[in-house]
């Protein structure tokens, strides 16, 4: 481990980056030394790759062939930590097998370059922001028309086309994923179970709250203002979505047609009823796990490089409003950012009423410790990145048993996307009264059904376009929020992990796993 400390050190990398590379490196040789057949003679290779600047750690070990990012039905409760450990900075792991050398390979990403992407947002906003004010005073209106035709236009048609290609195989593949780790961890137990009812709670609150928000925030007319789109004649006539549009629809006719038309509720329901019935398959389906494995991180890749263009498509997106209505257009994003900001603190006090009720604890030391921490993923927009961080807080700040936080806070940080649930409700109850659509008990009952779904697969804006469609509303509007989506995930990636720390807390808090002393230090 210290060859690694010294060889990272002369990148420059922070101390919280050296420990969570050891950390990977640790819990990647014990799952690998585990399933050896020869465990006493087990070793394990490191060497550095470096290629186009970015920095990799090659774990290379000979023996059959297993890949210790899986989770086997064979593992047992203690294996669990080490696998969401794993799992939470997938991202940066890659497994791969040689045949002809017998090896298993593990490769470890240094550095995920999503660090890099809310700068390249901001860099791509000022500088639409300036071309565009150039622009607003300098080009005719006939020069911005030609623009906004023949450039701009084709250019997100293009992205949204490309987008929705990828993401009902995504979603489909992904959700398969999480059933069959969730099932595989038929010992999860009580706790465990509680931890993910306590998250789904919470997420239900916070949909409810970003759907409230966005109602009172209003429509944005300046986005309707820089669509050319025709929409004259269908303002206020969007057909919305209904119960029993949700419910009679929810069910393909056919396998493919959840990914032909895009719907992603069929999608889901595809996604879960497949999930399920592969669970009840008896036998070896070690095959199909990869199988399902490698089609989720190939998608997860393609959406990915997709997203490659964000910085671009930020740009461009600011040049169009701001050369159509000028620096004022930027008005619409400040408007969101600020009520979407609103949901952290609101995370505190739905936590500390929690702590009040539930743990029958006063909530006061954990908001002065809480708060503080809740800059690290702010800062970071990954809560991933911040999981070994959030376990040594939550037993050395909040006092929780170590071997419970272990457990819940990994598993719970499947489920508590309490900021993305905000500010996805708030952008898709924003745009549906930009729109007009019908606002009836109907409508916002399906509308917190989809949101509530759509939470938890974490994807956040990117599956907005088809459902918006849905909706009646052109899927093109959400380009002037996916491009800045990074920055909106900032406030939102502190909410996620306040309330992950605050389910886990309410699990040992109801167990007398806390440690008082700690706690009111």
């Amino acid at each position: 481990m210290d060859w690694i400390a010294d060889s990272l050190s002369q990148e420059k990398a922070e101390q919280h980056e050296i420990y969570l590379m050891q950390l990977l490196v640790e819990e990647t040789f014990q799952r690998l030394a585990q399933q050896d057949k020869k465990a006493e003679d087990f070793s394990l290779t490191l060497s550095w790759k470096k290629s186009f600047h970015r920095l990799k750690l090659l774990l290379t070990a000979k023996g059959d062939a297993y890949n210790p990012l899986l989770l086997l039905p064979e593992d047992m409760e203690s294996d669990l930590t080490g696998y969401a450990i794993l799992k939470a900075h997938r991202k940066r792991l890659k497994y791969s097998r040689s045949r002809r050398r017998g090896e298993n390979i593990v490769a470890i990403q240094f550095r995920d370059p999503e660090y890099q992407e809310v700068r390249r947002i901001l860099a791509g906003l000022i500088f639409g922001t300036a071309v565009g004010a150039l622009l607003y005073f300098e080009a005719s209106q006939a020069a911005k028309d030609w623009l906004e035709a023949v450039v701009i236009e084709p250019i997100q048609t293009v992205f949204i086309s490309a987008l929705m290609m990828a993401i009902a195989p995504m979603i489909f593949f992904s959700v398969i994923e999480g059933i069959i780790s969730m099932s595989y961890s038929s010992n999860i137990g009580r706790i465990g179970w509680h931890v993910v009812l306590w998250s789904l709670l919470k997420l239900a609150f916070f949909v409810a709250a970003g759907l409230l928000a966005g109602y009172l925030m209003g429509g944005t007319p300046e986005i309707l203002d820089t669509l050319t789109l025709t929409l004259e004649g269908n303002l206020g006539n969007a057909p919305g979505i209904t119960v029993g549009s949700l419910l009679g629809g929810i069910v393909p006719g056919n396998v493919v047609s959840p990914f032909s038309t895009n719907n992603i509720m069929q999608t889901l329901f595809l996604a879960c009823f497949c999930g399920f019935i592969l669970n009840k398959m008896d036998g070896q389906l070690d095959w199909a796990r990869e199988g399902v494995r490698f089609m989720s991180n190939f998608t997860m890749n393609v959406v990915q490089t997709v997203s490659l263009l964000l910085p671009f498509l930020v740009c461009i997106s600011t040049i169009k409003m701001v050369m159509q209505l000028g620096i004022i257009g930027l008005w619409a994003y400040a408007r969101m950012l600020l009520v979407i900001a609103l949901g952290l603190p609101l995370s505190f006090l739905v936590a500390a009423l929690l702590i009040l009720l539930v743990a029958r604890c006063s909530p006061l030391p954990f908001l002065q410790k809480t708060v503080p921490f809740s800059a690290l993923p702010f800062s970071s927009s990954n809560s991933s990145a911040c999981l070994p961080a959030t376990l040594k807080f939550c037993v050395e700040k909040l006092g929780m048993n170590e071997r419970i936080t272990k457990f819940t806070v990994p598993v719970g940080m499947q489920f508590n996307m309490d900021g993305t649930a905000y500010y996805v409700s708030v952008i898709s109850m924003m745009l549906a009264c930009t729109f007009s659509v019908e606002m009836n008990a109907d409508f916002i009952f399906s509308l917190f059904c989809v949101e509530f779904l759509m939470a938890m697969t974490g994807v956040g804006l990117l599956v907005m376009p088809p459902v918006l469609e849905n909706m009646g509303i052109p899927g093109t509007a959400v380009m002037h929020f996916i491009g800045i989506e990074p920055i909106i995930d900032m406030p939102g990636t502190a909410q996620n992990v306040v309330g992950d720390i605050t389910s886990a807390f309410l699990v040992a808090g109801k167990d007398r796993q806390v440690d008082e002393a700690v706690y009111r230090s």
